[in-house]
């Protein structure tokens, strides 16, 4: 679990890195195609991590019951 979360946080500081560059203008149009990309694979990756984690939840309630 915490390498998921190195690797999630480490995900969000270059995104956000790459954004503010995207935003101000230095990136090429094939770089901001890259940092679209990027941002979209974030938002799947926290919706997967979201759903593992509800999982996780629903399994020990039904266990705990």
């Amino acid at each position: 679990m915490k390498f998921v979360l190195v690797l999630f946080s480490a995900f969000i500081f270059i995104a956000m890195l790459m954004n503010a560059g995207r935003k101000r203008g230095m990136l090429s149009k094939d770089a901001d195609k890259a940092v679209t990309g990027l941002a979209v694979a974030m938002r799947y990756f926290l919706y997967g991590l979201l759903a593992v984690g509800a999982a996780a939840c629903a399994v020990l309630i039904y266990q705990g019951s």
